[in-house]
């Protein structure tokens, strides 16, 4: 056990136990604050709120441990689309998402295009992020057996269930706030931790150097182009198409706030990966990724080398945060779609919003659950899960709801046949391996435009006021 590391992991912990307990009774006064916050999120909350969603341990660890596994291109690739998640967001749904007066996104398909795409995108909902659990319960069970000395089963089961349950307790408002002080953890750890890298390895250029000369293949090219390509992809449009990302825009005070959330968190996000790649260098002149059997250890390796025991328990705390601050967005966005979206809309519509949230509550532990026993012997490195994850998502989501959003003519007809069709040749190509690695959205997501567009121009028209609907995403603010 790391004990100076174990005291300060166990204080942060108790610290957001506490946060969540102290939001319980705000959140449980109504659905609207217990799954938006009551839309009351201001820029600044909102901006470290949306950072602290996206900087997951896939950011951190997976970055580091693919970066040095995969080779720094790799790193590249990742980087590149996930600091571009933002502005994209921003042009293509932010605002217009925010105008439609939804609290979730499977009630948003049901909105644009009815009944029949709502019950699809729950479960695609419920099955996307219950996954994309698994990375992040992952990361918490290797940091958690390395600190604290126990086996790496225990640690997954006991920081997966510490971090549920403040987001079961407190909602969204508990999420927001102590995403906005994990996001601040986050950043304050690796600017303290690549200060010292730069400082030993007398600045950036000697780093570089030093990597190389002890990890050759740092720099090189090592997996086929379509894997750079969809890995680009999948994270480039991962704002857009994850529930637990989009989420963010139901809770901001209106349009405009959710917009610049988005351009404030960029820029939040785009110092992580800055970090990252000092990081993973540092990593690299470890010249210990083939000896380690899970790569994503590498990250853990770096802190201990070049931190003292308090400076390290501080970083430890940071990459808890980026597992907590994503995965509490994940459950809430799960136990929206079955509580919300299809239990209250379609089981008990008379339903008593203590019945909601409550049933809210359970279904986050039993997601939990299930991502925990997937994460007790994970499929892959954390990096290229959550790639799956996001590419799933786009070929899936993405072109129905962002031709949802600009296209008056999409219609239901053509949404199903998108999102099915898409999600098919997604899944086929997992399972097939035809191409590289997390290539598969390169193919999948085309499939699904195409069948969205073909379809919805061989079928009748949505209904005129689904599109009068679209205008107002665009212009009249609908009031929630």
């Amino acid at each position: 056990m790391q004990l100076t590391e174990t005291i300060i992991l166990v204080i942060y912990l108790i610290l957001m136990t506490l946060m969540g307990i102290y939001f319980t009774k705000r959140a449980h006064t109504s659905e609207s604050d217990y799954w938006t916050a009551g839309r009351q999120i201001n820029t600044f909350v909102g901006a470290f709120a949306l950072f602290a969603a996206l900087a997951s341990s896939s950011s951190l660890m997976g970055a580091v441990g693919s970066g040095v596994s995969l080779g720094v291109p790799f790193l590249f690739a990742y980087g590149f689309g996930a600091v571009a998640i933002l502005p994209f967001t921003m042009f293509l749904v932010s605002g217009q998402i925010r105008r439609s007066g939804v609290a979730t996104l499977p009630e948003f398909f049901k909105q644009r295009y009815g009944n029949k795409v709502q019950l699809l995108a729950v479960a695609i909902v419920v099955i996307g992020m219950t996954f994309y659990m698994v990375p992040q319960l992952t990361a918490s069970g290797l940091i958690g057996s390395y600190i604290l000395g126990v086996e790496y089963t225990t640690a997954v089961i006991v920081l997966g269930i510490g971090f549920t349950l403040y987001a079961a307790l407190g909602g969204m408002w508990a999420i927001t706030y102590t995403d906005l002080v994990q996001g601040a953890l986050i950043l304050v750890g690796m600017f303290i931790l690549s200060i010292i890298i730069l400082i030993q390895h007398n600045g950036f250029g000697s780093l570089l150097q030093d990597a190389l000369a002890v990890t050759p293949h740092f720099g090189d090219i090592t997996q086929p182009w379509m894997s750079y390509f969809g890995l680009f992809l999948a994270f480039l449009w991962f704002g857009i198409v994850s529930p637990s990302a989009v989420m963010r825009n139901f809770a901001s005070r209106d349009a405009r706030v959710a917009r610049r959330s988005a351009m404030w968190a960029c820029l939040l996000y785009l110092t992580i990966f800055i970090f990252g790649f000092i990081v993973a260098s540092a990593g690299a002149t470890l010249g210990i990724a083939e000896s380690l059997t899970n790569q994503d250890m590498i990250f853990i390796s770096v802190i201990e080398h070049y931190m003292t025991p308090i400076l390290a328990g501080i970083m430890f705390a940071g990459l808890i945060a980026a597992i907590m601050s994503s995965a509490d967005a994940m459950l809430l966005a799960i136990s929206a779609g079955v509580a919300r979206d299809i239990y209250k809309e379609y089981i008990k519509k008379d339903a008593s919003e203590k019945q909601v949230t409550r049933l809210g509550f359970v279904v986050m532990f039993i997601a939990s659950l299930i991502g925990i026993l997937i994460a007790i012997n994970p499929p892959q490195l954390i990096a290229i899960m959550v790639g799956w994850v996001g590419g799933g998502l786009l070929s899936t989501f993405g072109f129905p709801l962002v031709l949802g959003i600009w296209w008056k003519r999409a219609n239901t007809a053509g949404a199903l046949a998108g999102m099915i069709g898409g999600g098919l040749t997604f899944v086929i190509l997992v399972i097939t391996e035809p191409f590289g690695v997390v290539a598969e959205p390169i193919i999948a997501a085309p499939v699904s435009l195409i069948l969205l567009i073909v379809v919805s121009l061989m079928t009748p028209p949505p209904p005129e006021e689904t599109q009068k609907q679209v205008d107002r995403y665009h212009g009249e603010r609908i009031v929630s």
